[in-house]
């Protein structure tokens, strides 16, 4: 049974060829050149990424329509709202972002466009002032969510397209932790290595003291032979570590299925967790029975991945080419603030 028979439980099939996962490949490919070299690689590669691409592709079309990212909004969308202290807060985040700046300079004509907005999200309890009845009570204690450092990444002319770059970035975040793996493997490989040598110099030394012979004729030493059979354990341990990691030969062939594996199971890799929270104007969590007026939001987190991993909101946005305040004004906006 080959591979691919071992990783999905069937053989290949006649299905035709997409051609938006064989883009995808290539992506892979290009962050891990070597790979080329490996006999069959695009095939083995293609199986396991139309896996992964499947699985996201629906996690993506899942995600909520666009909302507009602008003052109507924010006086109308209680996310918008929430997500802003202030409707003047939104032309700054636009004005921010480099990577919106620079993709309206390659669209002149583009007058909408579609992107995804990234917040951190902080939750703190504190303490505020609630009703209760008809009293107004001091010290309540609350939990607040906030959103901070807004991010816009990626922007596309059309919805569609945006939760195709969507896709796209997630293939290659998983490409880049399949790449962190076998770099991992070969960090470890080469300690293990340098403590092997290091190991076997300490036991050569030993022995030339005579630990070694000492423990057949009497005489030896306590220490000398304690320590020796400490290292003679740990020379073993070394050698199963080795031996779990492969031989040097085959290695592209073993980061291959490194990289496969991984794609094969994105869906444990790559998953959104939703959440719904009922939020005052103030951005304060409430109960669900709570009297005082609010407005029940759907969130949505997505791990990224880094040292140490993070947790990220995001939405889908839809925003005007004129909402996004030319550098100059953003200047002056800013000169305001402060």
């Amino acid at each position: 049974m080959g591979l691919l028979d071992r990783l999905f439980g069937s053989k290949a099939s006649n299905a035709p060829r997409d051609e938006e996962v064989g883009r995808m490949v290539q992506r892979v490919i290009a962050l891990h050149p070597r790979l080329r070299t490996v006999h069959g690689h695009e095939a083995r590669l293609e199986a396991a990424v139309a896996k992964a691409a499947a699985h996201l592709r629906g996690l993506v079309a899942a995600f909520p329509p666009p909302r507009g990212m602008d003052a109507a909004s924010w006086s109308s969308d209680p996310h918008v709202r929430a997500f802003f202290a202030a409707a003047d807060d939104i032309p700054l985040v636009l004005g921010r972002s480099t990577e919106l700046r620079a993709f309206l300079e390659e669209q002149p004509g583009l007058a909408h466009v579609f992107a995804v907005l990234g917040m951190a999200m902080n939750e703190r309890n504190t303490l505020g002032v609630a009703r209760e009845g008809d009293v107004m009570r001091k010290d309540v204690a609350q939990t607040t969510l906030s959103f901070s450092d807004h991010q816009i990444r990626i922007c596309a002319p059309a919805e569609a397209e945006v939760r195709q770059a969507i896709v796209h970035r997630l293939i290659d975040q998983l490409a880049i932790e399949a790449l962190a793996r076998i770099a991992s493997d070969d960090d470890r490989r080469g300690v293990l290595e340098q403590e092997r040598a290091l190991l076997a110099t300490r036991v050569r030394l030993l022995a030339r003291q005579g630990a070694g012979m000492a423990s057949v004729t009497g005489g030896e030493d306590p220490g000398d032979a304690s320590q020796l059979a400490r290292l003679r354990a740990r020379l073993e341990e070394n050698d199963g570590e080795l031996k779990a990691l492969g031989p040097r030969v085959g290695a592209l062939d073993r980061q291959l299925d490194v990289v496969c594996e991984l794609f094969a199971d994105a869906s444990t890799t790559m998953h959104v967790t939703s959440r719904r929270v009922r939020l005052s104007r103030m951005n304060v969590i409430l109960p669900e029975q709570d009297a005082e007026e609010g407005h029940a939001l759907d969130l949505h987190t997505a791990r990224v991945p880094g040292d140490p991993p993070r947790v990220r909101a995001f939405t889908l946005v839809r925003l005007a080419r004129a909402d996004v305040p030319k550098a100059a004004n953003l200047l002056d906006r800013a000169e305001q603030m402060l």
